[in-house]
C-alpha cells in the first residue's frame, strides 16, 4: 500500500524529535520495514535522520540534555534487553553470556562518556563494579547471576539516582 509524502514526513518528523522508529511507524499506521526503508532511502539521497535528530536535540535541549538522553537511551536499551532475556527460551548459561556482555558494554559506554562529562564518573565506576560483578558470578555462580538478573533494572535506577 503507497503512502502519502505526508506520512512520510510525519514519521520522519517524530523520529527526529526522538520516538524509537518503530513507534513511529506504528503511530503513523506504517509497518517498521516501511518505516526502516523509507529512512534508508532517505539517507542514500543525503537526508540523514539520524544526524537531523542529532541536531534537533543539541538544538531543542543543548548539550548537557543531550548528554542526558544520551545516557538514558543506552541504558534504555540495556533495560529492553534484559527484559527480554527474562522471557527468551535460550540455555541459562547463554543469558549468563549475554548479561556479561551487556555489563561490559555498559561499563565501556560509562568510561567513554565519563570522559565527556565528568559529572558521569561516578556512575561510571558503580557500573564498572556492577560489570565485576556480573562477570565474578559468571565464573564462580552462574546462578546467582541468574538471580540478580531480574534485579538489574532496579540497581541501576538506584546507581543513576544516586550518580546524578
Amino acid at each position: 500500500m503507497a503512502h502519502s509524502q505526508n506520512t512520510r514526513d510525519k514519521v520522519r518528523q517524530l523520529y527526529i524529535e526522538g520516538m524509537p522508529l518503530n513507534g513511529a511507524a506504528v503511530t503513523c499506521g506504517v509497518s517498521y520495514d516501511t518505516a526502516r526503508d523509507w529512512k534508508s532511502r532517505a539517507k542514500a539521497k543525503g537526508d540523514d535522520w539520524d544526524t537531523a535528530r542529532a541536531a534537533y536535540r543539541i538544538s531543542d535541549q543543548g548539550v548537557d540534555e543531550l548528554n542526558k538522553q544520551l545516557v538514558e537511551d543506552f541504558t534504555r536499551q540495556v533495560i529492553t534487553t534484559t527484559r527480554e532475556l527474562e522471557n527468551s527460551t535460550i540455555p541459562p548459561s547463554d543469558k549468563a553470556v549475554i548479561i556479561a556482555q551487556l555489563a561490559d558494554a555498559n561499563a565501556k559506554f560509562s568510561k567513554a562518556f565519563a570522559r565527556l562529562n565528568p559529572q558521569f564518573s561516578g556512575l561510571s565506576v558503580a557500573l564498572d563494579t556492577l560489570k565485576v560483578i556480573a562477570e565474578y558470578l559468571k565464573k564462580h555462580d552462574p546462578t546467582a547471576l541468574r538471580a540478580l538478573q531480574p534485579h538489574v533494572e532496579d540497581i541501576g535506577a538506584v546507581l543513576g539516582k544516586r550518580h546524578a
